[in-house]
């Protein structure tokens, strides 16, 4: 346990990114055991079942909304710059989630009544950044383009946070081979946080003579995470010790859903997953940047020339790392990061709460067609998206899937085989096939893995009843 937290605190120390919703097998499907908790009121297909830690159900997820490597990078590793600002939106990020389970067990009576445990570690970030950072690193704030406009990079920050959740969730049938109902709640233990809470930073060069104008205020809020280290760029986390970390927050969500059977072959589902947060209290800290400006000359290399007797080529290097140097000393004057100290600098913070609603139809006996619009809230930032997904089950212990999903403007093609034999299932899925055969050529990649202990079916197998899934009584068995 002492080993997963430790790897999502490392998450944490990271730089951040926005997290984009998606999603997968996993959530949507019983045979994966994850949907249970997406929505309470699907029911496993097993009587019982059980995941012990580390790789039962471990996922990872990455997402880079912007261009990805080859747009820009050839294979022979030549970069162009140009290529990367034509194919980014004004405001871009890189995100990254990790979920190391702990436990989790599930007991089912028939289909009536599901009762759940779960927990977990989770460590999530996100990094927003302005395209027009960029365009000043390649073009220059001299670039005519440049040149008499104010650039703003309000559209930096940086947020993540780890945090211990256990969930018991409950789901049961409200009206007869009809309609479940079902209803979560997680109890949050903050483990560390870095919060953005607002960045505002404007530069404008003058027409005239050049100079840089640059004015900003900031203000950064964290939990169990030293501020000054981690803005000099050093270690963030600091001596672990041996023990469990120390709780820093704690919180509270809570996880809604119903599945409707309309008819034998169509079922409407929907679902309300994570709404809530957690508050920090404890080992807080808060840095703040008051609203100053700064104005800077340039580097003026005649000047420079002249102060020389002469200035051969091999010093230049020297004299721009100079000045460099001066320039963030400069800054570091003007804009001075001050503590806030104090139980006043607690601040929240949300976990990721997914909102869907979708339709099942069960063509033949061992396909079912999934449609699901969702939407998604993670660090105050939402997503939009859509699900096509399509299940084969041959026969009740095996379960095939592959979807496509739009959003933020690209399109995920995955799936997923789920594989009982005896009490042992194993589950694979990816919501984006090629994004982990060709990495370098999309933004995306996440992949999960199960391995899980069930027993039992709902009922007896001589004494289940046909119906349209073909995999036993009610409905998922």
């Amino acid at each position: 346990m002492r080993g997963a937290i430790v790897l999502a605190l490392l998450l944490v120390s990271l730089p951040g990114a926005r997290l984009f919703g998606q999603l997968g097998p996993y959530e949507l499907l019983p045979e994966w055991g994850q949907a249970g908790w997406s929505n309470p009121a699907i029911l496993h297909p097993s009587g019982a079942h059980v995941l012990l830690g580390g790789m039962s159900g471990m996922q990872f997820e990455a997402l880079h909304s912007g261009p990805s490597y080859l747009d820009f990078i050839g294979l022979d590793g030549v970069v162009n710059p140009q290529a990367l600002l034509e194919r980014m939106d004004p405001v871009e990020s890189f995100g990254s989630r990790l979920e190391v389970p702990l436990v989790s067990m599930g007991f089912k009576d028939d289909e009536r009544f599901e009762f759940r445990f779960r927990g977990r570690v989770v460590a999530e970030q996100q990094l927003t950044y302005d395209r027009d950072l960029f365009d000043l690193g390649w073009r220059g704030n001299g670039h005519p383009d440049n040149i008499g406009r104010p650039i703003d990079l309000d559209g930096f920050g940086m947020d993540a946070q780890a945090y211990l959740d256990y969930g018991l969730s409950v789901g049961a049938m409200a009206k007869e081979d009809k309609l479940w109902l079902g209803w979560g709640i997680h109890m949050l233990n903050g483990i560390g946080a870095f919060q953005t809470e607002r960045f505002g930073v404007s530069w404008m060069t003058d027409t005239l003579d050049y100079s840089w104008d640059i004015q900003g205020e900031a203000a950064f809020n964290a939990a169990g995470v030293n501020l000054d280290s981690l803005l000099e760029g050093g270690d963030a986390l600091g001596d672990l010790g041996s023990g469990l970390p120390q709780t820093l927050g704690s919180g509270v969500a809570f996880d809604y859903g119903f599945l409707w059977r309309v008819s034998p072959k169509v079922d409407l589902e929907g679902a309300i997953e994570g709404r809530g947060g957690m508050r920090w209290l404890e080992s807080v800290s808060r840095k703040e940047v008051p609203a100053s400006a700064f104005v800077l000359q340039g580097l003026d290399l005649v000047q420079e020339w002249q102060s020389m007797d002469s200035l051969p080529l091999d010093s230049l290097p020297a004299v721009l790392e100079d000045w460099a140097m001066s320039l963030g000393d400069s800054l570091e004057q003007a804009f001075p990061a001050v503590d806030t100290p104090g139980l006043a600098a607690a601040f929240d913070s949300r976990v990721r709460e997914t909102w869907r609603l979708g339709m099942r139809v069960r063509p033949t006996e061992f396909v079912e067609v999934s449609a699901v619009v969702y939407r998604q809230y993670r660090f105050g930032e939402s997503m939009d998206g859509g699900l096509l997904g399509v299940t084969y089950r041959p026969i009740g212990n095996i379960a095939v899937n592959g979807q496509c999903q739009y959003h933020s403007n690209r399109w995920l093609f995955g799936g997923g085989v789920s594989l009982r034999g005896g009490p042992v299932r194993l589950s694979v899925s990816a919501r984006h096939i090629p994004g982990l055969i060709y990495p370098l050529e999309t933004g995306h990649w996440q992949a999960q893995f199960g391995l899980s202990f069930e027993g039992g079916y709902g009922q007896k197998r001589t004494k289940r009843r046909k119906n349209d899934l073909g995999t036993g009584k009610g409905m998922w068995h």
